[in-house]
């Protein structure tokens, strides 16, 4: 396994994978076949550390969408799955990956003279999937589902043998609907009831290794009803210059922005200026 990328059980069946960065990624292994679900930034070498976790079986990648902490490790692969609004943005992928990199990068050797799969490997073919594929793994199923909202055609996949819902970024509790590609809340909303209504008893991000449920929907729920009346505060993204827009932060039990519990919605657009008052004082009449 490469030594850059830690593994976790997370059950019977299921890894997840951590890079130097802290992406994350998830492996199902089934008795014929294993599917990588996102790929992380790059960093290390993700197709020997999911290929250990599987030994003799041969490892596919599923992609939950486009941006460079889900497809960086895709480059180790000669192809991969993802849905085909997401396809197509390689380049913006490998633009914001550096900026990522570097910044990560900074005053640590270590990093900076790491393995980096952009650099290493060349952009994959591409399969598209849509909602209702399946994959085979042999004991166990992986189905595709569309989860729009991040992105317009983010996906997750769903293995019902374990109960799970491998989501990517479809729902986080620092939710990024803030990008060119990202959907309004209303549509965040509609994934949010959806989910509400697949069958999964978990569900796993790209970015917590919290297990989510069911009962955590409302409260996600509820922060898209407060964005969308909330004037919010400028937020622009600390590594990638292009990220930026309106932070919502909704009021919830903690104020720890790494915690589960906390909650806050990043829509796009900087919020508009409040008119100036004027200085000069009011002549009474």
């Amino acid at each position: 396994m490469s030594d850059l990328i830690a593994a976790e059980r997370v059950e019977d069946g299921l890894w997840r994978l951590v890079d130097p960065m802290g992406f994350m990624a998830h492996l199902v292994v089934g008795s014929r076949r294993a599917v990588l679900v996102d790929a992380m930034l790059g960093i290390g070498d993700v197709r020997a550390a999911a290929e250990s976790l599987a030994p003799g079986l041969p490892v596919s990648v599923a992609l939950t969408h486009r941006h460079p902490d889900h497809v960086g490790g895709a480059y180790r692969f000669d192809e991969v799955m993802m849905s085909a609004e997401e396809d197509g943005h390689w380049e913006e992928a490998e633009r914001h990956a550096a900026e990522h990199r570097a910044d990560g990068a900074g005053g640590n050797v270590l990093l900076a003279a790491a393995p980096w799969a952009f650099d290493e490997g060349a952009r994959p073919r591409v399969t598209h999937v849509a909602e209702g594929d399946g994959l085979d793994l042999g004991g166990r199923r992986l189905v595709c589902v569309a989860l729009p909202g991040h992105t317009v055609g983010s996906v997750g996949y769903l293995c019902p043998e374990l109960g799970v819902l491998l989501s990517g970024d479809a729902v986080t509790p620092i939710m990024c609907l803030c990008f060119e590609e990202s959907l309004p809340v209303a549509a965040w909303r509609a994934t949010l009831a959806k989910m509400g209504g697949l069958p999964f008893e978990r569900f796993y991000t790209g970015h917590h290794r919290h297990a989510f449920t069911k009962a955590d929907l409302p409260s996600f729920v509820a922060a898209a009803d407060f964005a969308e009346k909330d004037r919010g505060l400028a937020w622009h993204h600390a590594a990638v210059a292009d990220w930026e827009g309106t932070c919502h932060l909704c009021p919830c039990g903690t104020v720890d922005a790494d915690s589960p519990e906390f909650r806050a919605v990043i829509t796009r657009g900087l919020p508009a200026l409040l008119p100036r008052r004027s200085s000069r004082p009011r002549r009474r009449a």
